[in-house]
Formats: structure tokens, sequence, C-alpha cells
């Protein structure tokens, strides 16, 4: 964590501006609330990074505190691992693979 906490802090972000596009907040866990934003940083050159950024603000005296945080840069929309179907079944899997112990398919 330390040399992770040490990178962030070496990179020279004095010349960009944080551009909110979306900010979502809801109630949690002991009157915490989450948030969830998504924004880009745009340098001097007018380079665009987006990123999302996820945290979780617990609260304090009259006050928050930033219990945890998640931050990832969004890449250039090109994928880097296969798809998954969201229910995790591959449509061309015959139904004796799925369960083999019901016998199905046989």
């Amino acid at each position: 964590m330390k040399a992770i906490k040490e990178k962030i802090l070496s990179l020279n972000y004095e010349d960009h501006m944080a551009e909110i596009e979306t900010a979502d907040a809801q109630d949690s866990y002991e009157k915490g609330v989450i948030v969830l934003v998504t924004r880009c940083l745009i340098a001097k050159d007018n380079v665009r990074k987006n990123f999302t950024q996820t945290f979780f603000l617990a609260p304090q005296d009259n006050s928050y505190f930033i219990f945890s945080d998640v931050f990832r840069y969004i890449g250039d929309g090109k994928s880097k691992i296969n798809s998954v179907p969201a229910n995790g079944i591959n449509e061309n899997t015959s139904p004796s693979a799925l369960a083999p112990e019901l016998g199905l398919g046989s």
C-alpha cells in the first residue's frame, strides 16, 4: 500500500482539471454514504483521461471522512477481457453439461 500511495503522490496533476460528468450517492451502512463519480481529467494540452471513482463516506462528529476509495481509469473502450453472459451460461452449452446429475440431454 505504501508503494501505491507513493506512486500516486509522485504523479503531477497540477496542470490538470477535473470535469465531473455524473455523481450518484446513496445512504449506506451505519449512516455512511457511498458515492460513485464518473469524470475526466483534462491536461493543459487538452488530452482527456476518463475515470471513475467510488468512495465510502463514514460519519465523524459533524462531518464525514473517506473510509475507503476506489479509483480507476477507463480505457479507450477496447475490452481486455472476454465477455461473459450475465447469467454466466454460454448459450452453446448443452443441458447435460449444466446439470449432469439431473440426466438432462442424455
